[in-house]
Order: structure tokens, then sequence, then C-alpha cells
């Protein structure tokens, strides 16, 4: 647990003793819970006297982006996303919005956290006053704005796996674009559920955003959420052409294959019937086998046909007949 008085100079960290007092005073300060336990409980519930509900959904850290105006607190869950190698993960970030304070707690390390505190000890640095409705629009600001960098690779890998679609059709790469059509999935319910956050925080009677200027801030964030909409929808059809991509080229190269076939089959054919003609019992064929070059004239016959046939083959190409 982590207690930080908001001012106008420095983020200064403070001892829990002081909550109850800055709680009576007015003085804004920003309390981080890590992994709450039953005392963290406690004080949520006897000395913040939060609902029982919303301090309920601290602990089934499983919640979708939503948030929930109980009057005297704005309770904001919002989710951000963490990237390693080719896994994405979205985690939960509770924010209680108070008069004077905001109160995150999170079931892990987010770099969120550790973000927003040094970009208020730069904020500080060149004097601005910090309040705890600022807090709640830096934490949505700086996890609306990791998505872009995640989206931006799974872009980049969805046109790497069309490239490679294209040259040869692999299952194990059509796996993986439904991977990332899943975690679109996932983005596309995140980003969606957390406008509703901006529709209730953006009210104008809502009591712990009243400076115009957050309003200005809160606005721009809604506007990168409605970009990241177009983005995931943009980014969803990509991975929907990849698809679509690679059973056009298994269509094309059983096409291809079918052709190949249907050519030896009529090469093959045409040397069964040759032969075929040649071993009935007629007493008189064209040219005869009594001919010293009988025989050989229909080995050369046999010859050409086969020939002609290896030569049709090799003119289908990988797509289709030329």
């Amino acid at each position: 647990m982590r207690i930080f008085v908001l001012g106008e100079r420095e983020l200064a960290e403070a001892s829990v003793n002081d909550v109850p007092k800055m709680l009576e005073d007015g003085t804004h300060f920003w309390l981080d819970i890590l992994r709450p336990n039953t005392d963290d409980l406690k004080i949520l519930h006897d000395v913040f006297h939060f609902h029982p509900l919303a301090i309920e959904d601290t602990v089934n850290m499983r919640q979708r982006p939503k948030v929930e105006d109980y009057g005297n607190v704005l309770f904001t869950i919002i989710n951000p996303v963490h990237a390693d190698g080719t896994a994405v993960e979205f985690t939960e970030l509770d924010a209680f919005l108070g008069p004077n304070y905001i109160v995150t707690v999170h079931g892990g390390m987010e770099s969120v956290i550790e973000h927003v505190a040094n970009t208020c000890g730069r904020r500080t640095a060149f004097g601005e006053r910090l309040y705890a409705a600022l807090i709640l629009y830096l934490l949505v600001d700086v996890t609306v704005d990791g998505y872009f960098p995640v989206l931006d690779t799974i872009s980049d890998e969805l046109d790497d796996l069309s490239d490679q679609l294209v040259l040869e059709p692999n299952p194990a790469n059509l796996k993986r674009v439904f991977e990332l059509r899943k975690t679109l999935m996932e983005f596309m319910r995140v980003v969606g559920q957390q406008r509703d956050m901006f529709t209730l925080v953006l009210r104008d009677h809502q009591p712990f955003v009243t400076d115009t200027a957050l309003r200005y801030y809160m606005r721009d964030v809604f506007d990168h959420v409605l970009r990241l909409n177009d983005v995931i929808a943009q980014t969803r059809e990509e991975a929907s052409n990849a698809v679509e991509l690679y059973f056009s080229s298994q269509s094309n190269k059983l096409n291809v294959f079918v052709q190949k076939l249907t050519i030896i089959t009529i090469g093959i054919g045409v040397l069964t019937v040759i032969g075929g003609f040649y071993g009935m019992n007629f007493l008189r064929t064209l040219p005869s086998f009594e001919n010293e070059w009988g025989i050989v004239f229909v080995l050369i016959m046999m010859l050409i046909v086969a020939a002609g046939t290896f030569y049709a083959v090799r003119r289908v190409g990988p797509h289709g007949s030329e």
C-alpha cells in the first residue's frame, strides 16, 4: 500500500494513519493498493465507506470494464493490456474517485501505475497542480494509449502471415490468424465497454470532474477510444482477409493438382488405348507387327504421347494452366 499526497510542488508519500485526517481536511491524495488483503479491504469499508459491491469487485479480479456512480464515489474498472511476445493479456485496475482522493486497487504489478507516478513527478516539476480527478484521467489515458502499439504489432503480424499464406498455405499460420482474431474480439469487448465510462464521467452534473480543462483532457481520451474502434475494425478485417486468403490458396492448390491429375489421366488413357489396340488378337494391324519397323513405330508413338503428357503437366504453373 502506497499513499501519495497530491500537491503543487511534489508527489509526497504519506502514512495510512494520515488518511482520516486528509479525508477530513480535504487534502487531495492517491492511495494505491497492490494485492489487497483483509486489512486493506477493511480500510476500504470502514474508512472510505465504499459500497460492498464495489469492494467485492476489487476482490474478483476478472470484471468487465465498467463505471458505477455510488453517489459519494465514482467506481471505475479499466483494463490495461500486457503483451509478451505472441501472448496478449488484459489485467484489471480498479479506481475509486472521491471528492479529494483516488484509490487504485490491482492484483499485480502494473506499469500503468508507475508510468502515471512518473508523469505526476514531471508535471509538478513544471508547477502544475495535482488532484484526484487528474490522476483518473492519467490512468485512463496511459491505458488507452497502451492499446495502439499492441494493435500495430498485431496488424504487422497479420501482414506477414498474409504474405506467407500466399506463398505456402500452412495450417499453423491459419491457427495463429484465428488466435489474433480472438485477441481482437477481446480488444473490441474492452474498448467498446470503456466508452460507457466517458458517458458518465463527462456528464455536466458529475461532481468529481469539475475542472473545465480536465473535461477537455477526457474528451481527448474519448476521441482516442473512438479511433481505437476504427483501428480494431480495420485489423479484424485484415484477419478475415487472411483467412479468406488461406482458403483461396488451398482451393487454388487443389485446382492445380486436379489439372495435373487430369492431364496425366488423359495421357495414361491414350497409352492404354494404344497398348490395348495392339494387344488384341487381330490378324492384321496397322502397322503390321510382321514389318520390322512396326513395333518401333508403336513404341515411338507411345513415347511421344508420354512426352506430350509430361510437357503438358509441366506447363501447369502454381496458379493453374498457363
